[in-house]
């Protein structure tokens, strides 16, 4: 009996060092309810806690991986929650595209430690966006971690920026238009007003006089400007998360001031008010009044 519990002693010592040592990493455990009843799930919980205190403590973090298939009950929201895992995490190793995703059914791959994963190989439009923020870095000597035949870089403590974040939370942003044409992109470019070299707060969306212009999201409208120098009839529109949306050159406005306004609602039509070279939408988005890029919003638009 002595040899036999000592035999089976060694052997547990032997799967926990080829457990933490990642060995297993393509035998990926499978947490089967997430709930302290489950012996692997406060596996899980205590990986995690000490994944957190190596970090505080400036160290190194190397995060291995749980599985979990999500029930018709679980959102990303409910899963991060009760893994201790901030979702943007869980999304960007699950490669999840938006908040509200249909998550039933879906194996999660849930990691043991809190960051970013950008993928190597993007395919969402979240990953081509981190991708693109994390160019630079990429080329760092990052660490990368191959998770269900996938590379990414892992970033550790990273976070969703304000961007990503709306981007993320803000599901199906309505066009403001139904049919435009670009003509002016946001960030420096020489103003067709003045001729000078200026920063461009917005992007210019070319459509005919009258067309209806719609709120990108619902909101409350915050202000109404009627013969503004600049913007002419405009509409700015408040919404959650201290983003606003500006809807500037109109020729009609529709809404008042204090109205609630769902997202794909009227607000007004394209006008020639303002300074402007001919009939257009300028669409302003600002997170806590810091201008941001509108195409980073607007799936349909890039």
């Amino acid at each position: 009996m002595h040899l036999k519990s000592t035999v089976f002693k060694l052997q547990f010592l032997l799967f926990i060092f080829l457990f933490n040592s990642k060995v297993f990493c393509k035998e990926y455990p499978e947490i089967r309810e997430l709930s302290y009843k489950n012996p692997l799930f406060q596996q899980y919980i205590q990986d995690v806690e000490s994944s957190n205190k190596t970090f505080s403590s400036g160290k190194k973090v190397v995060p291995y991986f749980y599985t979990y298939t999500c029930t018709e009950k679980d959102t990303l929201q409910t899963v991060a929650a009760r893994c201790c895992i901030p979702y943007d995490t869980i999304a960007t190793v699950n490669s999840i595209q938006e908040n509200s995703q249909n998550l039933n059914g879906k194996k999660l791959f849930l990691p043991t430690a809190s960051g970013l994963f950008v993928s190597l190989e993007p395919e969402t439009s979240i990953d081509f966006l981190l991708y693109s923020e994390y160019s630079e870095a990429l080329k760092d000597n990052a660490e990368i971690y191959n998770v269900n035949g996938k590379d990414f870089a892992f970033f550790s403590g990273a976070k969703f920026s304000p961007a990503d974040r709306t981007y993320f939370l803000v599901n199906g942003m309505k066009l403001p238009l139904e049919k435009s044409v670009l003509t002016s992109a946001f960030g420096m470019r020489v103003s067709p007003i003045s001729g000078k070299w200026k920063f461009h707060n917005g992007i210019d969306m070319a459509s005919p006089l009258g067309s209806a212009v719609f709120a990108c999201k619902s909101g409350t409208v915050k202000s109404i400007l009627q013969n503004d120098e600049i913007y002419g009839k405009c509409v700015v529109i408040s919404h959650s998360n201290g983003m606003t949306s500006l809807y500037a050159h109109l020729g009609k406005i529709t809404v008042e001031k204090n109205q609630v306004v769902s997202g794909g609602q009227k607000i007004g039509e394209v006008g020639l008010t303002g300074l402007t070279t001919g009939p257009h939408l300028h669409f302003e988005i600002k997170n806590n009044g810091k201008p941001e890029n509108p195409q980073l919003y607007l799936k349909d638009y890039n």
